[in-house]
């Protein structure tokens, strides 16, 4: 069990976790393939895209978000011509016991052009500290975050909350918050408890970090950080967010998909989504296609992006403006990077392993 859940700290030295360990299908003799794509929209080019530059600030010492860093919460979504960008922020660093940031909790800023942000002046609109604040154990906190819109049009917030059940210790669980407005949310409860043990990489601490809602399913891919598995990628999916009767590895082929960082998805075909995944202590942003026939199965990386001023990033891909959206976080900012969407020529496949 953990005592600290933080995604890059740049003060302190990164912490080593256990090795990978390779969990393999029995009886598997051969590479699986990648998944049939129906893809439609030609995922950008690292030259596609174009920086607008800082779209916010860390805020001043002492308010909920002096700290940007320290979890996996940046996601995003267009709803009634506002944009929403949902951001973690924490308010206090604590070298001991903690040696990470503390009382974490979400807010959100929006835009309408989805270039200049403004945020909202009743942040937090997530926080999960059931043991009170600012009295109780400062790790808990929200520190992981996927959003999407649902079937009904409630913009639906899977969130990682993490609960002290020590002075310094805490386990994650995955819960669901719903909003109609997108600024004032109801928690639905938990959605993927760290102790299911139907849960792959149950056992300490789930976040999720992207959420797909589409053709009737709900589709939530998380961090796992327990039983020896962490910075791997998982996925749960099924026909309601309490009901995920499905939950894997997400592998490329055969191999484990490596992941440490917030995500994001796009529609880029009827049925193929883009899913972009974080790697934050050797800063990248991988892009492989899904699709919803096999959730559990991506691509290989069709682009993976390397800027220096990105450690972790998402994105909106605004089909009725022909515009992407990068919204990434540096150590004490969040920025924009803009691209132009462009249709493919022909239905494109990635290839097999």
């Amino acid at each position: 069990m953990q005592h600290r859940t933080t995604a890059d700290n740049p003060i302190e030295k990164l912490l080593v976790f256990l090795p990978f360990f390779l969990i393999l299908s029995v009886g598997c003799t051969s590479a699986a393939p990648d998944p049939e794509v129906d893809l439609e929209i030609r995922i950008p080019e690292q030259s596609d895209w174009v920086d607008y530059g800082t779209i916010f600030e860390a805020g001043k010492e002492g308010e909920w978000d002096h700290f940007l860093w320290g979890g996996f919460t940046g996601t995003a979504l267009k709803k009634n011509g506002t944009y929403f960008l949902y951001y973690q922020g924490a308010s206090d660093y604590l070298s001991a016991p903690y040696e990470t940031v503390v009382w974490r909790a979400i807010g959100v800023a929006t835009s309408q052009d989805g270039i200049h942000f403004s945020k909202y002046d009743g942040n937090p609109v997530v926080t999960w500290f059931p043991s009170g604040y600012p009295e109780g154990n400062g790790e808990e906190g929200a520190t992981s975050a996927g959003v999407t819109l649902d079937s009904n049009g409630e913009i639906a917030l899977l969130y990682g909350a993490n609960t002290a059940f020590s002075p310094t210790k805490v386990n994650a669980d995955g819960r669901l918050a719903v909003s109609n407005d997108g600024f004032n949310f109801t928690d639905e409860g938990v959605v993927l408890k760290h102790d299911d043990a139907s849960i792959w990489g149950s056992g300490d601490e789930l976040f999720p970090i992207a959420a797909v809602q589409d053709a009737g399913l709900r589709i939530i891919y998380y961090l796992p950080n327990g039983r020896g598995i962490g910075r791997n990628l998982g996925v749960a999916w099924g026909d309601a967010w309490d009901e995920l009767a499905n939950s894997s590895a997400v592998r490329s082929g055969l191999s484990k998909i490596e992941a440490w960082g917030m995500a994001g998805r796009a529609k880029v075909g009827p049925s193929t989504y883009a899913i972009f995944t974080n790697w934050v202590t050797d800063p990248r942003t991988e892009v492989r296609l899904m699709s919803l026939d096999i959730p559990d199965r991506l691509s290989d990386p069709v682009e993976v992006y390397r800027f220096d001023d990105v450690t972790q990033a998402t994105v909106v891909l605004d089909k009725e403006r022909n515009t992407w959206f990068m919204y990434y976080r540096g150590v004490d900012r969040y920025g924009v990077k803009v691209a132009p969407v462009m249709a493919t020529d022909s239905d494109i496949a990635p290839s097999t392993n």
